[in-house]
This record gives structure tokens, C-alpha cells and sequence, in this order.
């Protein structure tokens, strides 16, 4: 999912990614998980949270793809009635493309030289 220097740039450029850990206890990253009733040791979740640490989209724990990512990231900007970037919005249309299922057209072209 984190391969698409798109979804990165996004990311890193209009939220403030912040990675808690899941595997510790008794430390700051404990308390954070308990203040989000995370359990330990428990997959990855993505949250987009405010200030307020309210969630802006819906929590991401089942499905990590790219399109859930970038859906959830739109659905955040969206709610706090920020601008979403034009090409974040392909980036969701693309991905949306590919969770449809893409089919794949070739078309091919003469030399005009050879038509005569």
C-alpha cells in the first residue's frame, strides 16, 4: 500500500503521521492505545483522528488496501471541509479502478506509409 509515492506524498503532506506501536506495554504508546481502547498485540489499524482525537473517517482495521486508505483520507478532508487535492482524487478514482477489476484494451496503428 505504502509504495505508491502518490499515497506517501499525501500522507506525509496533508495529515501528521503518527505510528504507535502495538507490541509494548507500560510506555506512551500504551497509554495511547488504551485512551483509543486499541488492544496490544493486535493487527495494524490506521485512524485519522482531529486535535480532539475524534476519528475524521472510519477506523481501518479489516482491509489496508491503498483504495481503502485513500478513500478514508478523502472522506477525512472531506469532513473537516478542506481541500482535496485534485490529484488525490485520481489517485481514489484509480484505485477504486483497480478494486472493480481493470480490463485492458490494446489498439494498434498502421504507418501511414504502409496505408498506400
Amino acid at each position: 500500500m505504502l509504495s505508491d509515492p502518490l499515497l506517501v506524498e499525501a500522507i506525509e503532506t496533508l495529515f501528521e503521521p503518527v505510528a504507535i506501536r502495538n507490541n509494548s506495554d507500560g510506555d506512551a504508546d500504551a497509554r495511547v492505545r488504551e485512551a483509543f481502547a486499541e488492544p496490544a498485540w493486535n493487527n495494524p489499524v490506521v485512524r485519522i483522528v482531529d486535535a480532539d482525537r475524534s476519528d475524521l473517517a472510519p477506523r481501518l482495521h479489516d482491509d489496508w488496501s491503498a483504495a481503502a486508505l485513500v478513500d478514508a483520507m478523502v472522506a477525512a478532508r472531506t469532513a473537516r471541509e478542506l481541500a482535496v487535492p485534485a490529484w488525490l482524487r485520481l489517485v481514489q478514482e484509480e484505485e477504486q479502478s483497480r478494486r472493480r477489476g481493470l480490463e485492458r484494451a490494446v489498439f494498434a496503428m498502421g504507418d501511414k506509409a504502409e496505408a498506400g
